[in-house]
């Protein structure tokens, strides 16, 4: 192979590791310099530029697919490496690199000021043919229609559902495609809404957004302006006027990205959302790391909305328990209990073994309260028959003010909450059950106490109970009949009979 190279915007880099990335943990080299310059502009993908030569004997074909986007992708500095090759091997990766499994040391570097005009430099010398937008070669279709097809292909390789958004971005670089993603939608029976020029507005409030909380990670701004006024120059003052979002105080930043993404969540008590905006406007850290956030929590909420909105029978709403309370109280007994009396089926939220393919997703979750809630909501919208419910004692408690809503509007569908407590004075309560806790599991349980302690003070349960069991002083037997009995004075029609 000979000398190889490796283009980075980091200067005086004397060792390069092997770094995650799409075919493995490698160093990627090329023994192209050319490549190795172009490789190390600051962004770039198939929607931005095309860069392909078909033979060795002619130049690379090099394509601006977007308007300003060379400018944008090579405005950066960066330093060209050379590297030994002994530890490199070609592992057809669709383009001319090599990698290595192991570290290399650097030989020498080499700095470019502006890689843009090195890559202009290298196209005067004949290796590199550019073409600048709107230009194109007779390989590439004018209006790059191409690159649809491009991202069904890609969506194959990496298993993805193809949907409606795997096109948003063509469509907000590329406007002019809208009519045949549209049409392409419809060829593939994605039963989706096509995409209308407002949607325009709505793909780039997002795209600046992102541009915001990550300024590192470059979004095309300038070019998608351009590109969509130049079709569609009535929405020019409305992109100017969102632009204006990235000049924007902390808190004002904060607010507009509340205000935007609560848009999507019409139900969501305003107060709530004012709730949301406070605590960020007290919190210290960047808007980046808030932003993040937030766009974090909006994706959550979204998978919470979806599942919580899916229908459920009615027979099983009404007729089916869920027992919720703080730990010790006896909520698994009292649900083997109504097992027995009714022959309904038994789910305990905190069983792995019997509800393992929820489990299975844990690893889906940074935060446990956010797995709580997907198989909490999972389990109930998922009932095939009136069940009886055994709850943890934190699936029905929640600190976040709007996810606890959520929670809310699913677990108020059902007519038999029951809130098992022993007794309506909270602090003895909290000393009978962890009198509890200590006998069945010992002692150096002051974790679970102060957790308890949470559970029983906190006013989700009281909230979310339909009735409130309090069984001090009751046998297990006259617990599961009052709520039997209650269970069928709600179930009780106009006639007098009782609905089981």
């Amino acid at each position: 192979m000979g000398e190889l190279y490796h283009g980075s915007s980091e200067k005086g880099i004397t060792r390069l590791e092997p770094h995650r990335s799409t075919h493995g943990n490698y160093v990627y080299a090329t023994p192209y310099k050319e490549l190795a310059i172009i490789f190390s502009g600051r962004c770039g993908d198939d929607c931005t530029y095309a860069l392909y030569r078909n033979n060795e004997n002619e130049p690379w074909q090099m394509v601006e697919r977007i308007p300003e986007a060379f400018n944008t992708m090579f405005s950066n500095s960066s330093s060209i490496y050379t590297l030994d090759d002994t530890t490199f091997k070609d592992i057809h990766t669709g383009f001319a690199e090599v990698v290595s499994e192991v570290g290399v040391n650097t030989e020498s570097e080499e700095f470019l000021e502006n890689v843009y005009d090195a890559i202009k430099k290298i196209a005067n010398n004949g290796k590199i043919q550019l073409y600048i937008y709107p230009n194109k070669p007779k390989e590439i279709p004018q209006d790059s229609s191409d690159l649809i097809d491009k991202q069904i292909r890609q969506d194959q390789r990496s298993n993805s559902p193809i949907t409606k958004q795997s096109f948003e971005r063509i469509v907000l670089l590329h406007p002019y495609l809208i009519d045949k993603v549209n049409q392409k939608m419809i060829e593939l029976n994605l039963n989706a809404e096509p995409y209308r020029k407002e949607d325009l507005i709505s793909l780039f409030t997002n795209t600046m957004i992102r541009q915001a909380i990550n300024p590192d990670r470059e979004q095309y701004l300038k070019s998608i302006v351009i590109s969509i006024s130049s079709i569609y120059p009535d929405l020019l003052p409305i992109l100017n006027e969102r632009l204006s979002f990235l000049d924007k105080t902390k808190e004002e930043k904060i607010s507009y990205i509340i205000d935007e993404l609560s848009s999507k969540f019409k139900d969501i008590p305003i107060e709530l959302i004012q709730q949301e905006k406070e605590k960020y406007f007290n919190d210290t850290r960047p808007f980046s790391q808030i932003g993040k956030e937030i766009i974090e929590f909006s994706r959550k909420l979204l998978l919470a909305e979806q599942i919580i909105n899916t229908p459920i029978n009615q027979e099983i709403l009404d007729n089916s328990i869920l027992l919720i309370g703080p730990m010790g109280t006896g909520k698994s007994t009292i649900s083997k209990k109504l097992n027995e009396a009714t022959n309904m089926p038994r789910i305990s939220l905190d069983d792995r073994k019997q509800l393992q393919d929820f489990y299975h997703n844990r690893g889906r979750f940074t935060n446990f309260k956010d797995f709580e809630f997907y198989l909490t909501s999972s389990v109930l919208t998922s009932l095939q028959e009136p069940s009886i419910i055994d709850f943890g004692a934190g699936h029905s408690v929640y600190e976040n003010p709007i996810m606890f809503y959520e929670m809310q509007r699913l677990i108020g569908k059902f007519k038999n909450v029951e809130l098992i407590l022993p007794c309506e004075n909270k602090d003895e309560s909290l000393r009978i059950v962890n009198e509890r806790i200590c006998s069945r599991d010992g002692n150096g349980q002051q974790n679970a106490f102060d957790i308890n302690r949470h559970f029983i003070e906190s006013p989700c349960n009281y909230e979310l109970a339909t009735d409130v069991i309090y069984t001090q002083n009751m046998t297990q037997d006259e617990i599961t009949n009052a709520i039997l009995k209650q269970m069928s004075s709600k179930n009780m029609d106009q006639n007098g009979s009782i609905k089981m």
